[in-house]
């Protein structure tokens, strides 16, 4: 389809040729340039009727002209209906259902190293609380996509202060987290990461309830991530999604680790 499509473009704008020699073999091809006579170079007569070709009323169709002819034709009409339709369905799909994100540094590392490209899926931050009354459109150790907050803003001066962050939900609403000596507390309960996390984190942060509406979120690189211990709690209004499916590169490819 996309083929016929450009095709048709082709054949409309084929009336634009590029800009060519009076000579069709070139500069300086033998036998182009015309003979001298009596001491005198000839050159080719510029009278537009000389050169004409055809009926002096022939016109070339416009560029107009040729597009509505296309148009005309039932195939191209309908391969343009089925490029906007499955433009309009993928787009859709893209805002409301689940999209494609890429990781650009190593703050979630080991579960996504830098390059890798994961599915985000938006549905079940609406559907929690509709379908099973849940509370917290996200759960404990789901790694979640989201918009930076004003603070995270506040700390970070680059350009890359706009973009959507990817860390893992430790707590939600109503939780007290804490970090000591090395350990996430939850509840008061310490918390088996070894498998999750690349290191223990050299930081303490004091206890702290996570208010209604927020959650609490790090990076699996804990000394490397600019995260809640650093800028504070996460709205839920601020979740994109849910990052579920790993599937580039071929060696990585499976369902998020939570």
């Amino acid at each position: 389809m996309a083929r016929q499509i450009a095709r048709c473009l082709l054949v409309a704008f084929s009336s634009f040729q590029p800009a060519t020699s009076f000579f069709s073999g070139g500069p300086r091809s033998r036998g182009c340039w015309p003979r001298r006579t009596s001491g005198r170079r000839k050159f080719p007569s510029t009278d537009r009727s000389a050169r004409r070709s055809g009926s002096p009323d022939e016109k070339r169709p416009s560029v107009s002209q040729r597009i509505s002819d296309i148009w005309k034709d039932p195939e191209v009409r309908e391969d343009v209906r089925v490029y906007l339709s499955t433009l309009a369905v993928c787009l859709t799909i893209r805002a409301l259902v689940i999209e494609p994100r890429y990781i650009p540094s190593l703050s979630m590392y080991p579960t996504f190293d830098v390059g890798d490209q994961l599915a985000v899926e938006k549905v079940t931050k609406w559907t929690r609380p509709l379908v099973s009354h849940d509370p917290n459109p996200v759960h404990r150790n789901e790694v979640v996509v989201f918009w930076p907050t004003p603070e995270f803003k506040a700390l970070v001066r680059t350009r890359e202060r706009n973009e959507a962050l990817i860390k893992r939900v430790v707590a939600v609403a109503g939780d007290e987290v804490a970090v000591r000596d090395g350990v996430l507390f939850i509840n008061g309960q310490p918390q088996n990461e070894d498998n999750l996390i690349n290191e223990r984190p050299f930081y303490d942060f004091d206890p702290a309830v996570v208010p209604e509406g927020a959650v609490f979120v790090l990076g699996d690189n804990r000394n490397q991530s600019l995260d809640s211990h650093v800028w504070g709690f996460l709205p839920l209004d601020n979740i994109i999604g849910r990052a579920v499916f790993k599937y580039w590169p071929p060696n990585r490819v499976g369902l998020v680790e939570v």
